[in-house]
C-alpha cells in the first residue's frame, strides 16, 4: 500500500465541544482565546460526526470529507469558524446510511459547489426501520437517496469493495466481524431489500484506512458498527501493514444494552494491539472513554468538535 507523508484530520462535527481543553503534541484545539474573543464564533456540537482529512504526498494534497454529521447547521458553521473552505474538498465518503452520519451531506455538497465523487456502499440506500416493543421508527434513512445526492452535486460511486481514493488512503469495503464478542444480534434493526423485510446487518458500514509514512496505519472508524477491534484487524489484513498507529471515531459502546464486560474486553483488545493513539468519540460513551483514559493514558486523546490532529513522521533535523 502507498503512503501519505503528512496527515491532517480536523473534527468538523462531534457530540462534544470543550473550549477549556489545551493543545497537546500534534493536536490543536479551539480554546480560551477563541471562546472569549470569537472573531468567527465558537464551534457547535451535535449527535453526529464528520472529519475533514488533508493528506499530502509529493507536494500534492487530497482533501476528503468523511461523513457529514446529523444536520447541515454545525458542519457549515464549524467550517466557517475554523477557516475551512469546503470548496476545496476533492472527494466525499459516507461511512453508512444512518442520519447522524449523512444528515449534513446536502448542505456540505452545496458548500462544495461543484460535482464531486461521493463513495458509499449501495446498501446505504435500503429503507431502514427500528422496531422494538417500546419503539418504532420507520424509514429513518429516507433522506438519503442516490437521486437526491446526484441532484445535489454528488457523483455517486456505489461500491462494496475497498477503494483506494488517494495515496495512502483506502476505504475498508465491507468489514468482517472477526472478534467474537463484537458480533451483535440486530434486535429491532430492520431493512427492506428486494421486496423483503430482513434484520439489518449494516453491511454498508465502512471505515477509512490511512497509511502514514514512517508512522503506520490510522483508522477512522466513525461508529464502530463492525467492532473497533475487527475494524483494526481488517485494516491490517487488507493493507498488509502491521504497524498500527491509532484509531479515532465512535466505538458504539454508549448504548444502554452494552455491558461493562464488552467495554472491558474492547479496552483489553486495544491495549493488546499496542496503539499509540486512541480517541473514542461520538457514540463511544463515557464509560468507554473513562476506561480507555485509565488503561491507555499515553495513547488516549479526547477529540472534540474543532480539534485538529496532525500526524507525520518525525523529521531528522540532522539531515
Amino acid at each position: 500500500m502507498q503512503t501519505c507523508e503528512h496527515l491532517s484530520i480536523t473534527v468538523l462535527v462531534d457530540n462534544y465541544i470543550d473550549m477549556l481543553m489545551q493543545d497537546s503534541p500534534g493536536i490543536r484545539r479551539q480554546g480560551m482565546a477563541e471562546h472569549f474573543l470569537p472573531r468567527r464564533g465558537t464551534p457547535l456540537a451535535e449527535n453526529g460526526i464528520s472529519f475533514l482529512i488533508k493528506a499530502t504526498t509529493a507536494g500534492r494534497t487530497t482533501t476528503i470529507l468523511f461523513d457529514a454529521g446529523m444536520s447541515g447547521i454545525p458542519i457549515i458553521h464549524n467550517a466557517r469558524v475554523l477557516g475551512i473552505d469546503l470548496s476545496e474538498v476533492d472527494q466525499v465518503v459516507l461511512s453508512h446510511g444512518h442520519p447522524d452520519h449523512f444528515g449534513g451531506i446536502y448542505a456540505a455538497l452545496e458548500a462544495i459547489g461543484r460535482r464531486v465523487p461521493l463513495i458509499v456502499h449501495p446498501s446505504a440506500f435500503h429503507p431502514r426501520s427500528i422496531r422494538r416493543p417500546d419503539l418504532m421508527i420507520q424509514y429513518f434513512n429516507r433522506g438519503l437517496t442516490e437521486r437526491e445526492l446526484t441532484e445535489a452535486g454528488a457523483g455517486v460511486v456505489a461500491v462494496r469493495e475497498p477503494l483506494e481514493i488517494a495515496p495512502g488512503i483506502t476505504t475498508s469495503g465491507e468489514i468482517p466481524i472477526t472478534v467474537e464478542f463484537e458480533k451483535e444480534v440486530p434486535a429491532g434493526r430492520m431493512s427492506i431489500r428486494n421486496g423483503h423485510v430482513h434484520p439489518d446487518p449494516i453491511d454498508d458500514y465502512l471505515t477509512l484506512i490511512i497509511n502514514v509514512e514512517g508512522v503506520g496505519l490510522v483508522v477512522l472508524d466513525p461508529c464502530g458498527h463492525s467492532g473497533v477491534l475487527s475494524s483494526l484487524d481488517h485494516a491490517a489484513s487488507l493493507t498488509g501493514v502491521r504497524r498500527m498507529h491509532g484509531v479515532l471515531g465512535g466505538f458504539h459502546l454508549a448504548h444502554a444494552g452494552v455491558t461493562q464486560q464488552k467495554i472491558d474486553q474492547t479496552v483489553d483488545g486495544l491495549v493488546e494491539r499496542g496503539l499509540s493513539l486512541v480517541s473514542p468519540m461520538h457514540c463511544s460513551g463515557f464509560r468507554a472513554q473513562r476506561a480507555l483514559a485509565e488503561a491507555m493514558p499515553d495513547a488516549f486523546a479526547l477529540m472534540t468538535a474543532g480539534a485538529e490532529l496532525v500526524i507525520a513522521a518525525p523529521r531528522d533535523d540532522a539531515s
